[in-house]
């Protein structure tokens, strides 16, 4: 079932600005990060460097998360009114959830990749060191990871209150992120799961004890048992979810 959706949008994807958005992310993002911060590589740590490229990547990815999955929305209630979702033999809820799992590989591509571009650039290009690769790989797919809950939500916030409310939920979303690079959520973050990406700096930040940053690496033990319990949940919303009379 998997394979055949994701099939499926493989052929939607080459016909839509989706594509396009992606592909955008993908590589001018790195080379604009990378040629800014390399050229200057004599005024920032490498550490710095990395912190501000991830905690750009964790403040825009709510917004940018919800128009993804709103133009996805908004393409299968002009193909028939979901006629995908709600013709389908099998599942609503797993259609849906395919549909959604397929968008975020592409963001799990897309967050590594990126990544992966931005530090070729430093390193190679500008010649920058003493950047750990294992530890910016880790960091790439811990951010990817933790962005999944949050194209539920967005999916969720689509199918009840339409395009308008998911994108307010991603904008909120990002104010979120920003607010929680700070130490007004401290104490509430590991319960928000737009603060889950963003506080993943502080594993890049400087003199930082090592002690702290293990509790912090345990605490992500609570994102980890929330996104399964809200996924199962949310599982079963799309299950029973109907288009709303308009």
């Amino acid at each position: 079932m998997l394979k055949r959706i994701c099939g499926a949008e493989n052929i939607k994807l080459r016909r839509s600005m989706l594509l396009y958005l992606h592909l955008i992310a993908l590589i001018f993002l790195p080379v604009i990060f990378g040629w800014y911060y390399g050229s200057r590589k004599n005024l920032s740590s490498s550490e710095n460097m990395i912190n501000i490229f991830n905690t750009f990547l964790a403040l825009a990815s709510p917004l940018v998360i919800s128009i993804v999955v709103c133009l996805v929305y908004d393409r299968e209630k002009k193909a028939g009114d979901f006629k995908n979702w709600l013709t389908e033999p099998i599942s609503r809820g797993k259609i849906v959830a395919g549909q959604l799992f397929y968008y975020w590989l592409l963001y799990v591509i897309e967050i590594i990749g990126t990544n992966l571009i931005y530090y070729l650039i430093l390193t190679f290009g500008f010649k920058v060191v003493d950047i750990s690769f294992i530890k910016l790989l880790l960091t790439s797919i811990a951010m990817a990871l933790l962005g999944f809950l949050q194209y539920e939500l967005a999916e969720v916030a689509v199918m009840k209150w339409n395009v308008g409310g998911s994108l307010v939920l991603g904008f909120f979303g990002s104010v979120i992120a920003m607010l929680a690079t700070t130490s007004l959520f401290d104490f509430i973050w590991p319960i928000i799961p737009w603060a889950w990406q963003s506080r993943l700096t502080v594993f890049w930040l400087p003199d930082i004890p090592l002690a702290y940053q293990k509790v912090a690496a345990l605490t992500y033990v609570v994102p980890v048992l929330l996104t399964i319990i809200l996924s199962w949940l949310i599982m079963r919303y799309f299950s029973h979810w109907q288009e709303k009379a308009e």
